[in-house]
């Protein structure tokens, strides 16, 4: 969930329920392991508590996470040692991912769930493109996702559906504020009656657009596809992937 924002209190409080709340797809690990054989280097970037880390790790790859929030580090370390799976953490947000890798290069980049459109302008997508392009080895993959706001009129509002864990309830909220931005408000209650609240501004973006990004940042792009699966995209699509490769 690493982009440009600071560490936040409401995501702190909710490490710990993290993995019940969303729970990793089987098509998300399958799409990472075809793109990024055995034996390779892979970067989640915004990797929350690591879950997609993890299981790459568990699978042959050299798995890294990285996020800004120290909370969600923590979790995941927590659970890479209990489950025995080495991953390798960096706590750093979308723009210092150049400085975070250093030397090392990489097979696949992800940025998936809603962690790109932290990044409010168009320049910081491209910065985090270029960056993710030049600690990428030739060859190598770039996956992004982004939830779709098409339909949702500038002013409008819809309730995502609940989250439950066995911690307590997450309500979710998404309003269009702008031609540019959105607003993604949470509540969470925990079971024991306490709340936990945020709010963080996205960036609206549609395909064709990050795909021009992509192309600017030195970057192949292909897609959209609809979810992990490859599932063709539509306008009634809920999200969008991109992939964006580096040509030898």
């Amino acid at each position: 969930m690493g982009g440009m924002r600071e560490a936040s209190a409401p995501w702190s409080l909710l490490a710990s329920h993290w993995e019940d709340l969303f729970p990793l797809r089987p098509a998300r690990v399958e799409m990472a392991l075809r793109l990024a054989p055995e034996g390779t280097r892979c970067l989640d970037a915004g990797c929350a508590t690591g879950s997609l880390c993890r299981a790459l790790a568990a699978r042959g790859r050299e798995a890294h996470g990285l996020d800004l929030e120290p909370a969600f580090l923590e979790a995941g370390r927590a659970r890479a040692a209990a489950e025995g799976t080495p991953v390798v953490w960096h706590e750093a947000g979308l723009l210092d991912l150049a400085r975070a890798a250093g030397d090392l290069r990489f097979r696949l980049v992800t940025c998936l769930g809603q962690t790109l459109p932290h990044l409010l302008e168009d320049a910081a997508w491209l910065d985090f493109f270029r960056q993710a392009r030049s600690v990428l080895e030739p060859g190598g993959t770039l996956a992004v996702q982004v939830v779709s706001d098409a339909g949702l009129a500038v002013g409008a509002g819809r309730d995502l559906p609940p989250l439950r864990c066995g911690g307590g309830i997450l309500a979710r909220r998404r309003t269009r504020v702008s031609e540019t931005e959105a607003a993604f408000e949470t509540v969470f209650t925990a079971d024991d009656g306490r709340e936990a609240r945020g709010r963080v501004r996205h960036r609206v973006m549609d395909p064709a657009g990050a795909a021009a990004l992509l192309r600017e940042a030195g970057l192949a792009p292909g897609g959209p596809w609809a979810d992990e699966s490859g599932a063709p995209f539509t306008a009634a699509s809920a999200g969008w992937i991109l992939a964006g490769v580096r040509e030898a």
